[in-house]
């Protein structure tokens, strides 16, 4: 039986879930957690011995990781020499080629994240919603079908997530690592998708930087050491991925080097909605972007980004999948709309953790939206970042609503935290 390791992993997650003390000590968490496994369980079934769900570059990775774990050659295909779809054929040379092992690892992988992301909720002030933030954030339908295959979703949200959580643990309640631990995490994000290189460079430093306080005219000038730590930080960074980015690094298969002119990124990016065009399909939306003045980056950056995060629009509704990819737009509509009244009102400490999350959602969004013109693959995409809208707007989509359920457990005040560890 060569779906045996999947299985495996399948009961497996269970007890791994429980094996968390946020998870265990309260049992609405608990629930929540056992129902977004078992959602993302389902759709793995599904895909694997049923139906397949829209995902078709699944059964690519997965192919081209199968075909050289049998030791086969394979030429002309840029999947093949990615190094997720090398992971996968060590996987699967390890435990043999299954399917079915390749959704099992995506399921807990996005299980650990479901773990992360309840830390991030006790490092801000929304624990007194966590269950329903973390039902916002494990149930949406595209999370489940995209986190559930053997795609890249899964882990590129648990490393962007990880980077994010150990770049504030250098500043908040403070650990021993945390800045190797991130600046890790930032490598193997980087890794899943070419885009995720420049947004790793720039995250990098945000966190590093980053101050939970406004520091006064005094300190802004004096030279601490934890200045000079993350100094020295970043510039270990900057070389690593000089060497990363080089002609022989180890993104050279991304197309990424630091040789190439500013023009030709701006070329390709401009050029990417028509290549994009070409392939036809349902539910293709046409929105290029003109990056010769100002002006027009700026108006045709906003009409990418509008037909990126909520399209398809209610006129454009004609099947039932569209119904859902409607409803996930109004939801992150309604979370963007939330995030900014949320970041808008709060204050001092509060506010700076929101604005950081805010500007790194927008970072992944906008790069995104330049290189997406398909309503299923902006569906898939805004996945990666859909759980930093959660935590800034989601405690107020939930009193909006009020049909979530809310934590019974202590509300903590975590901007008091911040301002007594920053």
């Amino acid at each position: 039986m060569q779906d045996w390791a999947g299985w495996l992993l399948f009961f497996y997650s269970f007890i791994f879930i429980i094996s968390f003390k946020d998870v265990w000590k309260d049992r609405s968490v608990a629930y929540a957690m056992f129902l977004i496994l078992v959602f993302h369980h389902l759709a793995a079934i599904t895909n694997a011995y049923i139906v397949m769900l829209p995902g078709n570059d699944a059964l690519g990775f997965d192919a081209s990781a199968t075909t050289l774990a049998e030791g086969g050659i394979i030429t002309g295909n840029a999947v093949s020499t990615l190094p997720y779809t090398k992971f996968l054929s060590v996987v699967h040379t390890v435990f043999g080629s299954s399917y079915f092992l390749a959704e099992e690892l995506s399921v807990i992988t996005f299980a650990f994240s479901c773990i992360v992301f309840i830390k991030l909720i006790n490092l801000t002030n929304v624990r007194q919603h966590r269950v329903g933030l973390l039902m916002l954030y494990g149930l949406l339908p595209g999370t489940i079908i995209f986190t559930s295959m053997g795609l890249r979703e899964a882990y590129q949200i648990l490393f962007l997530m990880l980077t994010v959580y150990f770049g504030l643990r250098i500043h908040v309640k403070p650990m021993i690592g945390a800045g190797l631990l991130m600046t890790l995490s930032a490598v193997l994000f980087g890794l899943l998708h070419h885009a995720f290189i420049i947004i790793a460079v720039a995250l990098v430093p945000m966190l590093l930087f980053w101050k939970p306080r406004k520091p006064s005219i005094k300190k802004r000038f004096a030279f601490s050491k934890r200045f000079l730590v993350s100094g020295m930080a970043f510039f270990i960074f900057l070389v690593g991925w000089y060497y990363c980015t080089g002609p022989s690094g180890l993104f050279k298969g991304y197309g990424v080097n630091l040789n190439r002119s500013i023009s030709s990124y701006k070329e390709e990016i401009e050029r990417r909605p028509k290549v994009l065009e070409s392939v036809q399909g349902r539910t293709d939306y046409y929105s290029p972007v003109d990056l010769s003045s100002i002006k027009s980056a700026v108006i045709t950056t906003l009409r990418s980004l509008s037909f990126y995060l909520f399209g398809p629009f209610p006129w454009q509704i004609r099947a039932f999948a569209d119904i859902i990819l409607g409803f996930e737009a109004l939801i992150r509509f309604l979370l963007v709309v939330f995030s900014i009244r949320s970041w808008c009102k709060s204050q001092g400490s509060q506010r700076r953790l929101y604005g950081l999350f805010l500007v790194i959602w927008f970072l992944v969004v906008i790069l995104f939206a330049y290189g997406t013109a398909n309503y299923g693959t902006a569906m898939r995409h805004n996945i990666v970042s859909h759980w930093l809208l959660v935590l800034v707007g989601g405690s107020g989509l939930i009193k909006f609503v009020t049909i979530l359920p809310i934590s019974k457990s202590e509300v903590h005040n975590s901007s008091r935290e911040i301002n007594e560890c920053g």
